[in-house]
């Protein structure tokens, strides 16, 4: 997510900024780990660019002064001159993720990896079509303040580290981070944004069981993987059975860990809708799909009956399983949906006749499967849309957000108070 992308980036630039040329380490640089510096500084660059782009699309600049350019285009036309001029080019494929001895080169290492990661976020919902005005304001002061810490890092490194190529215009393009960051920060900012973003794909989690309650958490990332591809009709009550008994055990520890009462009864009416659906599929059937889900849901479910008592869950995986009961309800719904469309799912109805031909002296009335959404308002669909289905709510936004971009912008500034008076202008 961009959220984490950004937070890791401004983190490890934060450290890098309280290493001075006072402080052991920047002299222990050799040329080569000064190239390699250069390249992770070439992929930062590279994001401050795509960040001001997906915040304020490109405008024709023919003739363009910096009189008549606004902030945000004076700040893309400044990275674009520092990135032209940079003799180094990106980090290789295998450099970001392999951990460099030096803790300096590391630190810049770990800001590029998160830079990298970044890069996939743009196009993954972030781009200026995708955002509010205050979300792209968000994004514009995100990247200003990076580079900023770029231009107050290029300050000290091109006093004490040797070899070092300073930013072309680094005053200047100090100066737009500025100005931009200022215009950026007029308007309350819309830390929902950090929701946006690309999200790696769930995989399944291998091996053997995990022990307590990562257990649990381990079979429910299976039963989501698995739930890619549509189960049958048994599979898909076994699936509903699980899911009731994990709500109901859920509900029991997190109340015996202090959960939120809100989460708990939550946890409680998603275990009333599961046994809902139970009495409401009794007569489903449906032989299109696989009983791989039903699997991983059984062993869910068996796990949590046997958590002792005495375990005392962690509110992360507490987090996680209440984040895992909605992508599998989200999951499920859209199942029953399309089950409901294509005929694959169909219910089972009696009519008002005998069977004659059933043996026996007791004959049963005749039955005939028909799709889920012939009969008016069928209860199984009217379930899955009411109580299953989960509402769409505004995405929250990280607790830490203002907090952690206020000790970054509060680093920059304390780095400008030490450095000499003549580089304010490129902090």
């Amino acid at each position: 997510m961009y959220g984490d992308n950004t937070a890791a980036l401004r983190s490890e630039l934060a450290t890098l900024l309280q290493i001075t040329r006072n402080q052991q380490g920047l002299d222990t640089l050799t040329p080569d780990d000064v190239a390699l510096i250069a390249s992770f500084r070439t992929s930062l660059t590279l994001w401050c660019q795509q960040a001001v782009r997906a915040s304020n699309p490109d405008g024709d600049f023919g003739g363009a002064t910096p009189r008549s350019r606004g902030p945000a285009e004076e700040l893309r036309h400044r990275l674009d001159q520092a990135r032209t001029a940079y003799t180094a080019p990106l980090p290789a494929l295998d450099q970001p993720a392999t951990p460099h001895p030096n803790h300096i080169v590391d630190q810049w290492r770990r800001a590029a990896k998160a830079a990298a990661l970044g890069e996939h976020d743009f196009p993954a919902g972030l781009d200026y079509g995708a955002l509010t005005e205050r979300q792209a304001m968000t994004v514009l002061k995100d990247s200003a303040e990076v580079a900023r810490a770029l231009t107050g890092l290029d300050r000290h490194y091109s006093g004490a580290v040797p070899d070092w190529e300073p930013i072309t215009d680094a005053e200047l393009l100090g100066r737009a981070a500025v100005v931009c960051a200022a215009h950026a920060g007029y308007d309350k900012p819309d830390y929902s944004v950090d929701q946006r973003g690309w999200r790696p794909p769930v995989q399944l989690v291998d091996g053997p069981a995990l022990p307590g309650l990562d257990g649990v958490l381990q079979a429910q990332n299976n039963l989501l993987v698995h739930l890619r591809h549509q189960p049958d009709a048994y599979s898909l009550r076994l699936i509903f059975d699980s899911q009731r008994i994990v709500s109901a055990r859920a509900a029991v520890i997190g109340n015996r860990a202090g959960t939120p009462v809100p989460v708990a009864e939550r946890w409680l009416r998603r275990s009333d809708t599961y046994r809902l659906l139970i009495d409401q599929t009794r007569n489903l059937r449906g032989l299109v799909g696989t009983g791989h889900a039903a699997g991983q849901g059984a062993l869910a479910a068996a796990r949590i009956r046997d958590l002792p008592p005495s375990d005392r869950p962690r509110f992360q995986q507490l987090r996680h399983l209440d984040a895992l009961f909605i992508h599998i309800d989200q999951r499920l719904a859209e199942t029953i949906a399309a089950g409901a469309d294509d005929r694959s799912y169909l219910m089972r109805v009696d009519l008002p006749r005998i069977d004659l031909s059933e043996p026996g002296a007791v004959k049963p009335p005749r039955a005939r499967h028909v799709p889920l959404d012939v009969q008016p308002r069928t209860p199984v669909l009217d379930t899955v849309k009411n109580r299953l289905t989960p509402r769409p709510t505004s995405p929250a936004c990280s607790p830490g957000s203002t907090t952690q971009r206020r000790s970054f912008t509060g680093a920059i500034d304390a780095a400008r108070r030490s450095a000499p008076k003549s580089s304010d202008l490129s902090l």
